[in-house]
């Protein structure tokens, strides 16, 4: 009995010890490593005199701040339009910016002024981790995106060393794509089995490359669909159902009356003759010194860009914006790397809706804000709101990545069989159907867009009901509304009707 005694005692023994040395390696055997969210652009604040009673936040813009300095330049800007006087109102226009957002402006070494810093940036803590857990990772937009790479990689070992994890999931929203592209060029992907891009301008955006080459242009068909397009998004607190019909409705009533084409008249003149003063003294000096906002620039405008924008020829600002088109440059073979190597890939964009209507490339299908073609690292696009043209569409002979509205054609993008395209989904705005794609993702055991029956490679966004469903034709009106029988879509519904002048439509809606 005694020796039976001492056996199992030795047994037990041997198995606390063992216990004792699993904890003291500190892994986790949970099975799901950490996620680590990368914050978009603004994800956190910029301060200027942090700590003092003259602390005042510059980035997350504080509103009352820019309505102050507004509120000093009104008169003059009044005056200058109703007078003509453009140079009472370039005067006026140059201090409003200046007074508002020059603090932002780096050195010629693409530093930051010393009172102006981001007190707040995470650091990791705790080790609850799991599907509904990340740890966010934050960051000052106007740096080099590779002093970002750096903090990342302290930020990824620090979370592996709280959850006993020797892998971790990125998931990058818009700008996070940015850090992403700068980490994998400098880092690799050693330590990384998904990763997760959300609207990312992994290639630019046209936006960012048009205005920094100076092409600013107001268009009214634009800046009418613009406003249409972002109305679904507007806060809940804000507008309700009824007041976003509304909108919907004033806009096109403002378009049909010829204001917004006033409007954008007005708007061209006083960039034809401000524009050139108001870059010279105020866009140049604070925007062309922040190499964060150049990693937006796609490359095909780079050249121009750096020469309209007069970025010297050379020190530690000149390097830090040339420095990441190395990363933009091999980001499709750092992926590659990083797929074939087993980690999870997951692109996703979305699509048909109005981009920023300021510059001359309008026409660019986007979220609103970044290029589709851009995002999804090459996918051929028609023009937002168009399909592909015929010609296209006759000559293409495999359709296994063609949208069913024949406005993507997925197969050019790299990597076709990883990539999402979501209709009417302005640029990474909340959707459960969105989230419930990224759950799957980072729980499958193999990922591509056949992987999800009810989540195939095209879908619309519904965000009155906060879901997504399978694109399964033309974006249409009537089936939207059916769909979705809001105010909002019964509005959309009714000026189809009007600016088709077709009343086909309304049979059918019997």
């Amino acid at each position: 009995m005694k020796r039976i005694l001492s056996v199992v005692i030795c047994a037990v023994m041997i198995f606390c010890t063992a216990g004792i040395a699993f904890a003291a390696d500190g892994e986790c055997g949970c099975g799901f490593s950490p996620i680590i969210y990368v914050g978009p652009l603004g994800c956190t604040p910029i301060v200027r005199d942090s700590g003092t009673q003259n602390e005042q936040r510059l980035w997350r813009t504080d509103t009352r701040f820019i309505l102050s300095n507004l509120s000093k330049v009104l008169p003059d800007i009044t005056k200058g339009i109703l007078s003509r006087n453009t140079d009472l109102l370039g005067d006026a226009l140059i201090e409003f910016v200046n007074a508002s957002f020059g603090d932002l402006a780096l050195d010629n070494e693409g530093r930051s002024r010393e009172n102006v810093t981001t007190p707040e940036l995470n650091v990791p803590t705790g080790s609850r981790h799991g599907p509904d857990s990340d740890y966010y990772f934050d960051y000052d937009f106007r740096l080099d995106p590779y002093e970002h790479a750096e903090r990342l990689h302290e930020f990824i070992g620090q979370v592996k060393a709280l959850t006993g994890h020797n892998s971790v999931k990125l998931k990058c929203s818009s700008m996070g794509g940015v850090v992403l592209s700068a980490y994998l060029d400098k880092y690799g992907h050693d330590g990384i089995d998904v990763i997760i891009c959300r609207c990312c301008p992994l290639l630019g955006t046209a936006v960012a490359g048009e205005a920094f080459c100076g092409k600013i242009e107001l268009n009214p068909k634009a800046l009418t669909r613009y406003g249409e397009d972002s109305i679904p998004f507007l806060e809940a607190d804000f507008a309700d159902d009824f007041i976003e019909g509304s909108l919907y409705a004033l806009l096109d009533v403002l378009k049909g009356a010829g204001v917004i084409d006033m409007l954008c008249a007005l708007g061209d003149r006083m960039i034809e003759e401000l524009g050139e003063r108001v870059y010279r003294e105020a866009l140049i000096p604070i925007f062309g010194t922040l190499p964060g906002i150049w990693s937006f620039v796609p490359e095909e405008y780079f050249a121009d860009a750096v020469r309209f924008m007069k970025i010297p020829a050379e020190g530690g600002l000149h390097d830090k914006i040339f420095a990441y088109r190395n990363a933009m440059t091999n980001i499709r073979n750092n992926l590659k790397a990083a797929k074939d190597d087993g980690v999870k890939l997951c692109l996703i964009c979305g699509y048909n809706v109005q981009r920023t209507p300021l510059v001359s490339l309008w026409k660019s299908t986007s979220d609103g804000t970044v290029d589709t073609k851009y995002a999804s690292l090459g996918a051929t696009c028609g023009n937002v709101k168009e399909p592909l043209d015929d010609a296209y569409l006759t000559s293409l002979k495999n359709r296994a990545h063609l949208s069913p509205d024949n406005m993507i054609d997925a197969s050019t993008c790299a990597f076709p069989e990883n990539t999402w395209f979501v209709r009417d989904w302005l640029h990474c705005n909340g959707n459960s159907g969105i989230d419930e794609l990224f759950n799957l993702v980072m729980t499958a055991d193999e990922v591509n867009v056949r992987s999800f029956e009810k989540l195939p490679q095209f879908l619309e966004a519904d965000d009155d009901a906060d879901r997504v469903y399978p694109v399964t034709g033309s974006p249409d009106a009537l089936a939207r509304f059916r769909n979705s029988p809001t105010f909002l879509n019964l509005v959309r519904f009714l000026f189809s009707i009007l600016k088709t002048r077709s009343f086909a439509g309304l049979l059918l809606f019997k």
